[in-house]
């Protein structure tokens, strides 16, 4: 018996497991792999698509299977498959017309379950396509064949109110869910997808106790996985409401934060009921 057999701790990446510079910090790196070798089940809980949440595989191996974009989906690294997943329907083409249209200085990124479609490009995009390492993949998105997983509404940080704003006064706001991943994205994804349903749906594939889940994050993106973890944990850099939803607050994502969770559950200072 492992002293974290039965425990599945899902950690958010940009700002939450890596550092700013986007960087696995060597004390983590050890803090996870004692963690899996008492028995505990580790993994990302994601916005990012499965290309670029492997370019982590460099520095850390999940020993359960990830939650990814944003918990549309489940993806098993071990078997290179996906375990389950929600799609954006057919009407989702719409949505993107309509900021195209209203909003013409937004970027825009169709994620499919094993692609990235780079549909309107502008700054925010092409840094993004540069950092995660992403192929040239140019197409309008009215030509896209593959079923949408989610898509990313690109603009600079000013403008990021203005979307939400005319997002939240259309016709779609209440028939998909739309949440904002860093202070750049703004993303469209299948109603009911959160990163906290897909913590539930992965306790479930695993059969683990909903009560023995840890959810790491710091933005808007990881609230409902703080919230329905059993126990819900907010980095120090985090946004305001992610630590007053938080049953923990722990060090900032610069100073080895994963670490320090597993040794507070090591040590009972955090308390899995």
């Amino acid at each position: 018996m492992g002293k974290f057999d039965g425990i599945l701790l899902c950690t958010d990446l940009d700002d939450t497991l890596l550092t700013s510079d986007k960087r696995v910090s060597e004390e983590n790196r050890r803090a996870i792999e004692y963690f899996k070798s008492e028995g505990g089940l580790f993994t990302f809980a994601t916005g990012r698509v499965i290309h670029g949440a492997s370019l982590m595989l460099e520095y850390i191996m999940p020993n359960a299977p990830m939650i990814c974009f944003n918990g549309a989906g489940i993806y098993d690294f071990n078997r290179n498959k996906m375990l389950w997943s929600m799609s954006l329907d057919s009407e989702a083409l719409r949505v993107a017309e309509f900021i195209d249209r209203e909003f013409p200085q937004a970027g825009i990124e169709i994620c499919t379950e094993d692609k990235v479609y780079f549909s309107k490009v502008n700054r925010v995009v092409q840094e993004h396509k540069e950092i995660e390492k992403f192929p040239d993949n140019f197409a309008d998105y009215r030509d896209i064949p593959e079923k949408w997983m989610k898509v990313l509404f690109m603009v600079e940080e000013y403008d990021i109110p203005a979307l939400r704003k005319l997002i939240a006064e259309s016709e779609f706001a209440e028939k998909y869910s739309f949440i904002q991943s860093s202070p750049y994205y703004y993303e469209l994804l299948p109603s009911g997808a959160s990163k906290g349903s897909g913590l539930l749906q992965l306790a479930e594939l695993l059969r683990i106790d909903p009560k023995k889940t840890v959810g790491m994050g710091d933005n808007e993106n990881d609230l409902t996985l703080i919230d329905y973890a059993g126990a819900g944990i907010a980095v120090a850099n985090a946004i305001p409401e992610a630590r007053r939803l938080a049953d923990y607050i722990t060090v900032d994502n610069n100073s080895s934060a994963a670490a320090a969770v597993i040794h507070s559950i090591n040590d009972g200072k955090i308390q899995l009921v």
